[in-house]
Parts: C-alpha cells; sequence; structure tokens
C-alpha cells in the first residue's frame, strides 16, 4: 500500500513539467505573433536611423535711419551667421532702386512704411529679411554712443558748416586719425562732404557700421550686459516686426559669439550705377552675385527660411 502510494506521487512530476514548458511555448508563441503583427502594422519597429539634423539660424536684418522729417535716410543690412561667427555688414542706400519696380526705397518707404522696404530690398538682393527696425536720429547716436562712438582715419579732408548750428559742423583733415561719436557718424552719413558723393557717404556708412559691430565684440562684457538694452532702444517708436521671441532668439546666438573673442564683422559696399546728381542708385546684378556668394545665398527665392533648432534664451 505505501509502495502505490510513493509510486503515484513520484509520477505527478512529469506530468507537471510537461504543462509548464507547454504554457512556455505557447507564450513565446503568442509572443512572437504580436510582434510580427505590430510591426507588420507599423505600430513598433520603426527606429530613427540618425538623430535629427540641428540647423542653425542665419539671421538677416535690416536697421534703416529715419531723420526727424520723417525721410528714409538709409539703410544697413546685417547678416548674422552663427556657424562661422561671421557678421556681414551691407550698407544701402536710401535712394537704391528696387529691381522690379524702378521705385526708390525711400519712396517705398514713404507709401509702405519698412514692410514695403523689407519686400523692395528682398526682391533686389534676392535675399530673405528676417526683421526689420527703422532708428530715430537719436536712437542711432546712442546706440554708437553706447561704446564710444568709433575711430575713423580720414582719406580725404571733409568739411562742411551747417546752417543749423556749429554742432553740426564737420571738418576733419585729411589723415587725421578721430574718435567720432554718434552724432558726428549720423552727419557724415548724410553730408556732402565726399568727393564721390552719396557713394562716398554710403561707403563710410559701411565702414561705421563694420566699425561699431567690432567694438562691440571687443567690449562683449558691456554689451553682453546692454543686449536688453540696444533691443529697448531700437524698437522704441520704430516700425518694426522683430517681436521679443526674435529678440530672444537672435540674442541667445549673439551671447555664444560673443564668448568666442573675435571680431566678426566685416563690410560689402554695393557697387553699381548713381544717376545724374546722385539721384537715384542701381545695384549692379555682379554685386549681387558677389553677395549672394558671400552670404551662402543659392537661390533668390523669397520665404524659404532655414531651420531653427536652438531654443532661445532669457
Amino acid at each position: 500500500m505505501s509502495y502505490a502510494k510513493k509510486r503515484k506521487k513520484r509520477s505527478q512530476a512529469p506530468v507537471a513539467l510537461v504543462y509548464v514548458v507547454t504554457v512556455l511555448v505557447f507564450m513565446a508563441l503568442i509572443s512572437m505573433i504580436s510582434v510580427y503583427l505590430l510591426k507588420t502594422f507599423n505600430i513598433i519597429g520603426k527606429e530613427e536611423e540618425e538623430d535629427a539634423v540641428v540647423s542653425v539660424h542665419t539671421f538677416n536684418d535690416l536697421f534703416a535711419r529715419v531723420n526727424s522729417k520723417g525721410v528714409l535716410s538709409e539703410m544697413t543690412l546685417i547678416r548674422i551667421d552663427p556657424t562661422d561667427n561671421s557678421i556681414l555688414v551691407v550698407p544701402i542706400p536710401a535712394l537704391t532702386l528696387n529691381s522690379q519696380n524702378k521705385v526708390s526705397m525711400r519712396d517705398t518707404y514713404a507709401d509702405a512704411g519698412m514692410a514695403g522696404v523689407k519686400e523692395a530690398v528682398e526682391a533686389t538682393l534676392g535675399m530673405k529679411v528676417d526683421n526689420y527696425a527703422t532708428l530715430t536720429n537719436e536712437s542711432f547716436e546712442r546706440v554708437c554712443d553706447i561704446y564710444g562712438g568709433i575711430t575713423y582715419q580720414a582719406t580725404e579732408e571733409l568739411y562742411y558748416l551747417s546752417k543749423e548750428n556749429d554742432a553740426n559742423d564737420i571738418s576733419i583733415r585729411k589723415g587725421e586719425l578721430v574718435t567720432l561719436a554718434g552724432r558726428q557718424i549720423r552727419l557724415l552719413t548724410q553730408y556732402p562732404v565726399f568727393s564721390n558723393g552719396k557713394q562716398g557717404n554710403n561707403e563710410f556708412l559701411g565702414l561705421a557700421m563694420e566699425s561699431l559691430i567690432n567694438n562691440m565684440f571687443l567690449h562683449s562684457n558691456i554689451t553682453r550686459d546692454n543686449l536688453d538694452n540696444l533691443y529697448n532702444i531700437i524698437t522704441t517708436n520704430s516700425d518694426t516686426d522683430m517681436n521679443i521671441d526674435d529678440f530672444k532668439l537672435q540674442k541667445s546666438y549673439i551671447k555664444d559669439m560673443l564668448s568666442g573673442g573675435i571680431v566678426p564683422a566685416e563690410k560689402m559696399v554695393p557697387e553699381g550705377t548713381w544717376a545724374e546728381n546722385d539721384e537715384n542708385f542701381t545695384i549692379s546684378d555682379k554685386f549681387i552675385e558677389k553677395l549672394k556668394e558671400k552670404a551662402a545665398e543659392t537661390t533668390p527665392e523669397i520665404g524659404g527660411g532655414e531651420a531653427i533648432a536652438k531654443s532661445a534664451e532669457k
């Protein structure tokens, strides 16, 4: 009797083992079928082959000075390219003709404001403008004076007596090294003091803006602390489409560039033809091609944009 009981107990072990193995095989089969179905219906199994491409944004900003009479005086296109830590400065005369309708930028501003000027500049240069802003005479001078103006050496004698007051007089000897404050910089961009006429004014504007931006980077701590102040100066009473989010994005890249100990600005003064008595200016096709090559622009299409993949810092 005891022998039969022992034999019965031993016979249950193989049965349990077979049961467990059967359950495991069944579960494995179910798992395989589930994975197959999920892959078939693209629910799982699609992995990113590579990380998303991160592109650094290049900014084309158009700044224009509008005088006390509400007339467009001159413009500067500033291209900030963090990919190679460069800033391209392109001074543009207000009398530049739109290549499409042959209307000057000054007249375009009078009719359609900076939004119209932006479109005219894009059409003429074949480059997208990201943001634009106008500066009053006072705002222009304040921006220049934050950094103590610029150092300038004239290649010819510059002389002009103002009809308004002595503070607006210009008297600079050839070869003389002088420090120009914001007011003097502004006057030299508009007074008829250069032997080559308004082209001379535009060349000086390019030199002044190149020097000013490089001064900003040479005094990186001052610039970093004044970025918000500069934004407020530029956008106060301004015809602008630059909002606080646009500024914060650009600010994040500029701060990175400021930490590099670089002098990034380089000017490109437009070449072309001035009409009789400097009534208007036509930018040459040759210059536009050179500008595109310098700015790494490969197409004249407007609005294509470039990828933005960096969060703005506050």
